[in-house]
């Protein structure tokens, strides 16, 4: 899979929400949601982001409601996994 660019956003509401979105370079998009205390675990544990990198990003979210992370790169069958594993949450 090519690098692309991790999004991720807040969403309005109780209990808090992130958007994450996956834009790779080369086209395609996957798009998540998850809940405030998932957001750690699901974008280290499941997308296989580093956890420095998937820290930061939930510290910056704390003081801003969106984040871009370009150069991320997910293994193919990384994000395969986790678009299986969403959409048994479906």
């Amino acid at each position: 899979m090519p690098t692309g660019t991790l999004d991720l956003m807040k969403l309005d509401g109780q209990p808090v929400s992130y958007q994450i979105m996956f834009e790779q370079n080369a086209g395609g998009t996957f798009v998540a949601r998850v809940e405030s205390d998932e957001l750690v675990p699901f974008l280290h544990e499941e997308m296989r982001v580093d956890m420095p990198t998937a820290e930061s990003a939930a510290q910056r979210l704390g003081k801003e409601s969106r984040v871009r992370l370009p150069n991320i790169f997910l293994e193919e069958n990384n994000l395969h996994a986790v678009m299986d594993y969403m959409e048994e949450d479906i």
